[in-house]
């Protein structure tokens, strides 16, 4: 079932950027006469992460919590553990941080929740994983959350944003986690797949079928894995879940996050309006229901 929140945020465009209009006709006429340098192009790009480590996004430890550092694929991960009483798991997304949850953190803690945040390699305070500085991929973020799970156990429940849905499903999976005894709430979800990376590249320059055909066994390989297995469809996911998608969300549109509401038995599905894709993360009426949410 699905229900609206108000949305406290002005009428801003939303800050996702999207190339200049002649970027995009380059693409629309690579579509017909060079699909395949387009592809390799996009390839290279889809790796590469939003800023390197002078400029990317960074969170800090709130007062009374003890950072923490692991190992994950080679690199030191860097995370807080907050609070006391069930554990919360909060998951950032592609060139996000702990600091994309801290109101999210302070609004659990001060309910009664033990969270745990953590920057991906090469996000945050974390060092360079395997690729360097300026490139992941989402396997190394489905690594990170196994990593930390190693180390602090299941969950009561999990808050993921954008690819930190996908990874933060798919890492406790690969741990064995029985996700039925876990509460999910996930905010802007990138649902993954061949349809979720058409979309989301799609939000930047437009992706016709044979620029599409070409990049998907291109970006297969460098990633050592196939698209429509690292997604959320298809899984057999029994959790409660919250889903809370905004109808203007620019990379990952608000359909996505419908389709997963739909065929998740327990899921219901909070719409927003005008908070794009980051405001959600900010918004008290969202941070009220998640944690509405995950008291059950």
């Amino acid at each position: 079932m699905a229900s609206t929140a108000p949305s406290t945020a002005s009428a801003k465009k939303s800050t996702t950027v999207r190339a200049p209009w002649y970027i995009r006709s380059a693409f629309t006429a690579a579509e017909r006469v060079a699909p395949g340098p387009a592809a390799k192009f996009l390839c290279e790009m889809w790796f590469r992460l939003p800023a390197g480590p002078d400029k990317r996004l960074r969170g800090e430890a709130p007062a009374g919590a003890n950072v923490f550092e692991l190992d994950s694929l080679g690199a030191t991960v860097w995370g807080y553990d907050w609070g006391e009483g069930p554990l919360v798991y909060l998951v950032h997304g592609w060139g996000g941080s702990t600091g994309d949850f801290k109101f999210i953190a302070a609004t659990l803690v001060a309910s009664g929740y033990r969270v745990v945040a953590f920057d991906a390699p090469s996000h945050g305070n974390s060092g360079p994983g395997p690729w360097g500085d300026r490139h992941a991929n989402g396997l190394h973020l489905v690594e990170t959350m196994s990593a930390v799970h190693s180390k602090f156990g299941d969950p009561y429940a999990v808050v993921g944003h954008s690819m930190g849905c996908l990874s933060a499903v798919h890492g406790l999976l690969m741990n064995g986690v029985d996700l039925a005894q876990v509460r999910l709430a996930m905010l802007a979800p990138f649902i993954g797949g061949k349809e979720g990376f058409r979309d989301t590249i799609g939000a930047i320059v437009p992706v016709g079928p044979r620029i599409m055909d070409r990049l998907a066994p291109l970006g297969e390989a460098k990633a050592g894995v196939k698209l429509d297995d690292f997604s959320l469809r298809g899984l057999d996911v029994q959790s409660p879940a919250l889903i809370v998608h905004d109808r203007r969300d620019r990379p990952n549109p608000f359909r996505h996050g419908e389709a997963v509401a739909a065929a998740w038995p327990n899921a219901e599905l909070l719409a927003t309006e005008g908070l794009g894709h980051r405001k959600i993360l900010v918004s008290p009426a969202v941070g009220s229901a998640v944690a509405q949410f995950i008291r059950g």
